[in-house]
């Protein structure tokens, strides 16, 4: 700055009064009028600018005003701050030089005589006892009376006086050796760890108990039951602290409300389990970083028997391309599966889905809301496909999609730890052979023998090697709820009152509430161990959800007591009965691995979501016809849904990005047309 000139330092004080000394006073305001002694500033809006300049005119843009040109002679008031006159004395034989003016004695003796100081007793802002206060509350406690009793006779009590006395009393006799009395109020002394300076804990009345709580719990940030105790013991005693201090911190509903629940809550464990290939097929997405082709999703399509997975990357998530893959990638290869397991996402949930599972007569579940664990085994196998892709070398990460078919090859043909049987063989009934088996020069099987030989040895080694994986499987999956189940938490109540996880919140959410304050009353419980639970709002008995239980935690206190509403209470469509999740139990009901009599199988029946209790004992009816949700609005008074398929684009990360990037064709869909799947078609109309 010392080296600016005087039209720049001109220019940069006008900058700095208007943009930030007198900014809120100066914007808004028309014709503000500048005036200056530096006649060069006055041509600031035709002058040529530097960059510095051009900057500092900029934000000086926001402002209306004009600079007027000021000779300095009558820039006075300005000039004037910077041309004060000299306040010190001066020396002597000076005084006659200067100009001046008779100071009057009794004016000029102020200014030198000494000043008094006045100090005032202010009000405390806190609420405070004296010693006589305290004394007083130790004397009408009944606890600290009692004790007080003894301690002013200075003898404890016999043994007589012992089974009358309250277990409070007899717990602060023990602390007989330690209580010192100081200007009438009772003290406990206490003796630091490290052996430093001995403190002193005030024998703290039950009537101040609530008040110091509050002070050191709320008004000292919420903190946990440890650092609330720590705090309390520095200053207080009273018989039982701990367990109050626990309860009182355990029952603080801001507490409850934005903390998460430590340690987390262990619900009882189930398994999704299956008896065969292609019986219930698990499907999800993962998202990965996007490829050279710009494809950066991945749909994994794993059997739940056989574990046997296919991955096929994708351009996005929407319902299309689901239904497309599905029936190109699985069913054209390995036939129709019996059922279909996946999580909420709107792709796997949209109404052409619906249709597809109506159309080849496939069941559909679903997970609980925020409870990944639910489709675990697609869960599982995303960590072990980001681990096969990491491997990659750094040069052929960004063609990942490239090298996706040899690492599915390569998982799917080795053994896999829950079955002891390659996903491979137990899909197809046979050994793969592998590059390196060549290599070794491995000896295949002769083909000798008539058709229906090789046909009963084939059937008699997938017989054993299914009932091998069933086993096995069956056997981890004991061991996991073994290991899972030692600690669980107790289970909740019909009627007891709940708060549910917020999920509400999108973007950071780091310091907001983990739970939403509206209550929710516990409809019905599971049985037998189960996890999932239905829940509505108090002040709405008809908006029903079914969550799982570590999505909610109970309300503290007796809240659980209120009694319940007296109306009816019905079930909604948004607690859809076909939610499940992995933690609840399926027994599949077993059929024939391979038919001896080579009988075609029967085609099941179109798709109907069982109940709760038919998924849980695996019994799936067949029942003369489907209601529709056309029917069932229909049925309810309520408008029917338009003609033609309505879609719905899914949230993603990449939402903002073109989800066609290379222009490729799509499937499209009209108002009374078709969307085309292969040789099938899927109606608008059902």
């Amino acid at each position: 700055m010392t080296n600016y000139s005087s039209m720049k330092l001109e220019f940069l004080a006008l900058k700095w009064a208007m943009t930030e000394k007198f900014r809120e006073y100066l914007l808004g305001q028309k014709c503000v009028c500048v005036y200056t002694d530096n006649n060069p500033l006055s041509y600031l809006s035709t002058a040529k600018l530097g960059a510095l300049e051009q900057r500092w005119a900029a934000q000086l843009s926001d402002f209306d005003f004009t600079i007027k040109y000021r000779p300095g002679r009558v820039n006075g008031n300005a000039d004037g701050l910077s041309r004060q006159y000299q306040t010190d004395v001066p020396a002597e034989g000076c005084g006659a030089l200067m100009p001046g003016s008779a100071v009057p004695q009794m004016i000029a003796q102020l200014g030198t005589q000494p000043t008094m100081e006045v100090t005032q007793s202010t009000m405390s802002v806190f609420p405070t006892h004296s010693a006589v206060d305290l004394a007083a509350l130790q004397e009408a406690d009944p606890i600290i009376s009692h004790f007080l009793f003894f301690w002013n006779r200075k003898q404890g009590p016999d043994q007589q006086e012992r089974h009358t006395i309250p277990k409070a009393v007899l717990e602060m006799l023990r602390q007989w050796e330690r209580v010192t009395k100081e200007e009438g109020v009772l003290y406990r002394r206490v003796s630091r760890p490290d052996g430093g300076e001995e403190g002193r804990q005030l024998v703290l009345p039950a009537k101040l108990k609530e008040e110091v709580l509050h002070q050191l719990h709320q008004g000292q940030g919420h903190q946990g039951v440890e650092r609330t105790t720590d705090l309390v013991r520095q200053r207080c005693y009273w018989p039982g602290m701990i367990n109050e201090i626990k309860e009182y911190c355990q029952n603080c509903e801001r507490c409850t409300l934005a903390k998460a629940v430590q340690p987390k809550v262990r619900a009882s464990m189930g398994h999704l389990l299956a008896s065969r290939p292609n019986q219930i097929l698990a499907i999800d997405f993962t998202l990965l970083e996007p490829a050279r082709d710009g494809r950066e999703h991945v749909l994994i399509m794993t059997d739940v028997f056989s574990k046997y997975t296919q991955a096929i990357p994708t351009r996005d998530q929407r319902a299309p391309t689901v239904a497309r893959l599905l029936v190109h990638e699985w069913f054209y290869r390995f036939g129709v599966p019996s059922r279909i397991h996946s999580d909420q996402g709107r792709s796997f949930e949209a109404v052409l889905i619906q249709q597809l599972c109506e159309l080849y007569g496939v069941q559909k579940s679903r997970t609980t809301p925020y409870r990944p664990q639910g489709n675990g085994q697609c869960e599982r196998f995303n960590r072990t496909l980001h681990n096969l892709l990491r491997t990659l070398p750094v040069e052929k990460k960004r063609d990942w999609t490239l090298y996706l078919p040899q690492l599915i090859f390569a998982y799917n043909t080795t053994i896999h730890q829950s079955t002891g049987e390659s996903p491979y063989l137990l899909m197809f009934g046979q050994d793969p052979q592998l590059p390196v088996d060549f290599l070794l020069g491995r000896v295949t099987d002769s083909a000798a023998g008539t058709v229906d030989h090789w046909l009963g040895e084939h059937q008699r080694r997938l017989r054993a090697a299914y009932a091998g994986a069933r086993h096995r499987m069956q056997g981890a999956a004991q061991r996991r709820e073994e290991r899972h189940d030692r600690n669980l938490d107790e289970g909740l109540t019909v009627d007891q009152l709940v708060y549910l996880r917020d999920h509400s919140v999108r973007g950071r959410n780091k310091i907001q509430d983990h739970w939403n304050p509206t209550p929710y009353r516990i409809l019905k419980a599971p049985i037998n161990g189960g996890s999932v639970y239905t829940v509505a709002p108090v002040d709405n008995p008809n908006q029903t959800k079914r969550v799982h239980r570590t999505m909610i935690r109970p309300v503290p206190g007796n809240a659980h007591h209120v009694p319940p509403p007296q109306h009816e209470q019905r079930i909604t469509a948004e607690a859809a009965p076909e939610e499940e999740e992995l933690e609840e139990v399926w027994i599949v009901r077993e059929r024939p691995l391979v038919s001896e009599d080579l009988n075609p199988v029967e085609a099941e029946p179109p798709c109907r979501v069982a109940s709760e209790e038919e998924m849980q004992f695996g019994v799936t009816p067949n029942p003369p016809g489907l209601q529709t949700d056309h029917s069932a609005r229909e049925g309810m008074g309520q408008p029917s849904r338009p003609q033609g398929l309505m879609f719905r684009r899914t949230t993603r990360v990449t939402a903002g990005k073109h989800s066609n990037v290379h222009r490729l064709p799509q499937t499209t869909v009209s108002g009374q047309g078709a969307t085309v799947l292969g040789p099938f078609s899927l109606k608008s109309g059902r």
